[in-house]
């Protein structure tokens, strides 16, 4: 899991930092102002973990990662459905019906490559 999340993020960290670059660089038309605020706001990741090493147990259990997780997983799933489905919608030229099969394609392609990274990782064996 570790690696496999290591690299969902770090290959996550690219465009969503183009995300935050742009708008900001064009509004503003500064590139170290499109910097700084992307830098700051890339920083909201290891914050995080050095907050969570702090006051969190050494050992958080295996249950509590997984219900973290679908936590996680959940909040992205309304937000996909919620708010970016009808924009994709809106700017796709057959709207929900071509918007529709493009997300489920999506999710697809990252279980599939969510299972090739976890078979290509070799899996702890438990101790008797």
């Amino acid at each position: 899991l570790g690696l496999t999340l290591t690299a969902a993020m770090t290959l996550h960290n690219i465009p969503e930092g183009i995300a935050v670059a742009l708008p900001i660089y064009f509004a503003t038309k500064s590139k170290w102002e499109a910097l700084k605020i992307t830098m700051l706001s890339g920083l909201a990741e290891p914050l995080a973990v050095v907050f969570a090493a702090l006051f969190f147990p050494a050992a958080v259990s295996q249950h509590a990662v997984d219900a973290m997780l679908a936590g996680v997983a959940g909040i992205m799933a309304f937000l996909t459905f919620h708010e970016l489905l009808p924009l994709a919608a809106r700017h796709c030229p057959g709207g929900f019906s071509g918007a529709v099969p493009c997300l489920f394609f999506g999710m697809a392609a990252m279980s599939a490559m969510l299972a090739l990274a976890d078979g290509l990782t070799p899996q702890a064996t438990p101790a008797i």
